[in-house]
Formats: structure tokens, sequence, C-alpha cells
């Protein structure tokens, strides 16, 4: 399965400038140390342009020179390995109401009713040490989870694969056989499948420790010419296969050490680019350079939901989960929380991207199950054996029910809405408080695992609504209790043995009527077992300046998900932003 790493970073409103000087002497620093060293350049204080497009996230860690796109992209700093320096063969996006694009491979035919794809290579492409990017590689990479799980992209090692087999045929054909039809082949497994080159990885003894501190890509900025603790920059590739591509001879990503520094930044225009949510972003940043400040925040995406293990005492009970549903008020979270940024979700979660699959009955059964009703919540808890104690709910075995909600201090929207949340479970009876943590590295390795109770996202592609129930209800993507969900975005360590065979059949249907029913009967299966509690629909920040760039992803020109670190829609963008200023978005 592909998957997406979604990072939203959040921005406070600026409480001083102690954080945003440092953080700009920290830039300095770099951009003096990258002149010195002959590299690329980015924007200093004084610079009159931007060599590099500058990127910034918020309260990302120390860099580490590790280049390994199965295990560094766990970070939203190293999520643009994934694109600058490794591409996929094709890309599938939701943007602008849904576009296929070739990539590596430039075409493709099903034949044999369906259940043979066969590829066809781009003849020019290279890796970035000279050798050719040919089917060897593919094949290699296709089936490399043979060599180790980390490299298994598509589930090809899974006892359920689908997948009967990989070859090549000559330099730049690769033909798939698979034992079954499957129409989420491509949008679902194939979109976002980073090629590898088989030279290199298949002499690899750990994958999951391998640091590939100099990576050897195919993409369009596949050189490392520096990179320090707060700042790297990713070079151009000078042979990269699409004409004219990139357009800019560099990315900066540039360390952000707090939410302080990271507005100070874009709004002193020293940083060209962020993924990080802005309150009032209107007047803290396009009211700064209305010319050339924007922002974009598209919703057309999953929703930010609050997970928690579903395995352990009381969240495995179903009418705990509904419980929680309806005892949270997501127009709150939503006006407050989320600035007017993040419409409320249904109990689906899938009313933003797939609102015309619902059914009339659907619809409504989702909306009723997230309706704010503490009352109905309470009495859900008590037909189903939960009593009170005063105002304390105790669960039926009679124990006190606690749950806090861990986030990172910097991310202020999350904390504001997990605010909302805690206030909501108390006023149910839960005992609930919010946990604040200092950084991405303290939060992110047990909320994968969900050994805290948090707000995650999907991972999963958004084309087709396969891949949401498949992570969540299928038992293929099981993911057991303290193990890192990352890969399989099965948060809640939960599956429902019922939904295979309706998976199975939406897979394997050609026919979109079909696909609907069996749309219809997941959603009424996601209902019943109620395994996360999605909130609102998860805007994609996207935080840019066009005074010396322009081609950025726009309400104007929605040709991508916005967010630099949301592969494989970032190399949508990264070969198509071009040098100079250009007022408007």
């Amino acid at each position: 399965m592909s998957r997406h790493i979604r990072s939203t970073r959040r921005l406070g409103l600026v409480a001083g400038v102690g954080g945003a000087l440092i953080l700009a002497a920290l830039v300095a620093a770099a951009i003096a140390f990258a002149a010195s060293s002959s590299t690329p350049t980015a924007i200093g204080s004084t610079a009159a342009s931007h060599k590099c497009v500058v990127m910034t996230g918020s309260g990302d860690p120390a860099f580490v020179r590790n280049f390994n796109p199965f295990v560094s992209t766990s970070t939203p700093a190293g999520a643009v390995v994934k694109g600058a320096i490794y591409e996929p063969l094709i890309i599938t996006t939701v943007a602008g109401g849904g576009h296929t694009y070739p990539w590596l491979a430039q075409s493709w035919k099903w034949s044999n009713g369906n259940k043979t794809l066969t590829l066809n290579l781009r003849t020019n492409a290279k890796w970035s040490d000279g050798q050719r990017l040919t089917s060897a590689d593919v094949v290699y990479t296709l089936t490399a989870g043979k060599q180790s799980s980390v490299l298994d992209q598509i589930s090809y090692t899974k006892p359920d694969s689908n997948v009967a087999s990989i070859k090549a045929k000559g330099l730049y054909q690769v033909v798939i056989n698979l034992k079954t039809v499957d129409s989420t082949f491509i949008p679902v497994t194939l979109n976002g499948v980073i090629v590898i080159p088989k030279h290199i990885w298949s002499k690899v003894s750990n994958p999951s420790t391998f640091t590939d501190p100099h990576p050897v890509g195919s993409g369009p900025f596949n050189q490392v010419a520096l990179f320090s603790t707060q700042s790297y920059v990713l070079g151009k590739n000078p042979n990269y296969w699409m004409a004219g591509a990139p357009k800019v001879p560099c990315l900066q990503y540039v360390q952000a050490a707090s939410n302080d520094a990271a507005l100070a930044l874009i709004q002193s225009g020293q940083v060209d680019w962020t993924h990080n949510f802005v309150p009032n972003a209107a007047s803290a940043y396009d009211s700064k350079d209305s010319a050339h400040f924007h922002y974009f925040y598209p919703v057309n995406t999953f929703a930010q939901s609050l997970v928690f293990d579903d395995t352990q005492y009381p969240f495995s009970l179903v009418a705990f989960r509904k419980a929680v549903s309806l005892a949270i008020d997501r127009n709150s979270v939503y006006k407050l929380g989320e600035y007017g940024y993040g419409p409320p979700a249904d109990a689906i979660g899938l009313n933003g991207l797939f609102s015309n699959w619902y059914t009339p009955a659907l619809k409504a059964a989702a909306k009723a199950a997230a309706t704010y009703d503490p009352a109905k919540a309470k009495s859900t808890l008590t037909a189903a054996g939960f009593t009170y104690k005063g105002s304390q709910l105790l669960d039926p075995k009679g124990n006190p029910v606690s749950l806090d909600i861990h986030v990172i201090s910097g991310w202020s929207d999350w904390v504001a809405s997990d605010q909302i949340i805690a206030k909501n479970l108390q006023a149910i009876g839960i005992n609930s408080s919010e946990v604040l943590e200092p950084d991405w590295n303290s939060w992110y390795p047990n909320a994968s695992t969900t050994k805290n109770p948090t707000l995650l996202w999907e991972n999963v592609a958004g084309s087709t609504p396969y891949g949401y129930f498949n992570a969540n209800l299928s038992q293929s993507q099981y993911t057991a209790p303290g193990q890192d969900a990352t890969a399989t975005s099965n948060w809640a360590h939960f599956y429902d043995s019922a939904s295979q065979s309706t998976l199975n059949q939406f897979r394997s249907s050609l026919d979109s009527k079909t696909q609907r029913a069996d749309f219809v009967k997941l959603g009424n299966l996601f209902l019943k077992d109620q395994p996360i509690i999605p909130i609102y629909l998860a805007p994609q920040w996207s935080t840019y300046s066009t005074k010396y760039f322009h081609g950025f992803s726009s309400p104007k020109n929605d040709y991508a998900q916005p967010i630099f670190t949301n592969y494989p829609d970032n190399l949508l963008q990264f070969t198509r932003i071009a040098p100079g200023g250009k007022a408007g978005a």
C-alpha cells in the first residue's frame, strides 16, 4: 500500500521575539556555511532574493543525516526525501477534482481481463550516480519485501497478497500479474511507491537501520549540497528526465525551533513555504504583504481523528467509543480549536472526500453518530453497564474511566481542540486532561503506537475510499498493540473480520455501482464498530510566498495537495515551482 505522511504543523501567535532571533541567527550561520562551501544558498535577512525555495516546519528536532526513505520520513523534515530524492511510477491525486500523472512509468496497459499490468518506463531516467534506471530496479523495488519487510511497499510478501508475479520485459518494461482483478492497484497500491536503485539497496544488510547518508535517487533534487543540524539543502538534479525541470536550483529545509520562531520567519519573508497552521492567517500573514503572502488550506482530505488502542479496556467496548463520539462538540472544535478552517467530520470521516458516495440513510446515520449529545452519550454508557459515582464514570468493572489526550505543546490548534474535547469528556464523567509534549520526538513514538490517546491523521491514498476502510477494518492491515502503525494507519489496533468479503469485492470490481454499494456496507460496518472517532476535516496547511517564486498549488490552480511533506503530491510542486516573484496567489 502506498502511504502519505500527512505532517500537519501548527503555529501559534508570536508571544516573544527571543526564539525568532535565535532561529534567524542559525539560518544566517547555515547560509554562511553554504556560501563558503560553494553550494546553493538560501536567503539571509539582508539578501535581495532567494536562490533556494526555503521551507520550514515548527518544533522539528535537530536534523540527523538520515535520508533513508523508509525510516526518515516519520519526521516532517525527513518527509521531503520522498518526492525530492526518490520518486514514484505513477502519481494519483485528489487535488483539482482528481488526476493521474505518468511519472517514471510513462504509460501502462491492462490486459488478460484486467489482471496483467504492463508498465512502460521512461528510457532517459538516471540515478544520481549516473547509472540508468531500468526495469531491473523497478522489479527489485516491488519485490524487495523478500529482502526485508521494511522494503515491502506493496505487501508483496503478505499471505493475502494479490500479486502473482512481477517480471522485467527488456530494459524498460515491467509486467505485473495479479491473481484477481484489482481496481485499486494503481491509485492505492502503486500510488506513492518509491523506486529505489537495485545496485545500492540490494547490498544493504539492514534497511531498518541504514541511514542512507549519501542517497542515490532519481528525483528532481537528489544532490545533498549542505547539511547541518539546523538546515539542509537539496540541489537540483542536473540530469533529470523531465525536460526543463526542476525549474529552481535547490530546496532548503530550515529548522524552526519553536512555533513563535517559525511564524516570525514567514512573516519576515526569510522563508518561502511552510506546512504550518496559522491562526487568523489573513491578518497574521497575508496582510504583511498582500501581493505575495498567501495561504491555501483545502479540506479535500480525510478527517483528523481521536484514536486510542481499541484492545485496551474500556476502549475495547463499542458502546464506549460510540459514547465518546456523541460527547464531543465538533462545532466548537471547528470554530474555536481550528479557527474555522476544519469543518466537523461525520462519524465515518469521509464526508469531505467522498460525500457523494453516501446514501441519504448512511449520511443521516453518520451525522447522528457525530452529533453533540452528552445526554445520549451518558445513556449509551449506562445501557452498556457503566455506572456513575457522583459525577465520576465507572466502567462495568467498577473502575474510574480516564482518557488523557497527548499533544505537542507548540501545535496551537490541536492544543485548543484537545482542551475542548477533554472538557466534553469531563462533562460525561470521564477523567480527561490534556498532556503537553515538548516536541515531535517526545510525542510521535507513543502516538504512532497509540500508547497514548491522541489526534492522528490517515496515511492512505485518498483517490478511493477503499484505502481508508481497509486501514481501519481489514485484518490484513491489523497492527498489534504497541507496534508503530505509521505504515498501515491502523492506529486503533482493530479489525472486523466481517468487512473482508466486502473489501475484497470492492477491490475486485470495476463497476462503480457495485463499489458504491460496497461503500455503504463498509460505512455501516464502520459505524457499528466506531474504531476511531473522526473529529474534523483536516486542512492541508500551505502558507507560501510568491515574492521570489511562483507556481505553487493554490486556490486558482489546485493541481496538488499543497503540503510539501505530502508525497507524492509534493513532487508535482517540486517540478512546477519556478523562480521569479509574482503578485497574486
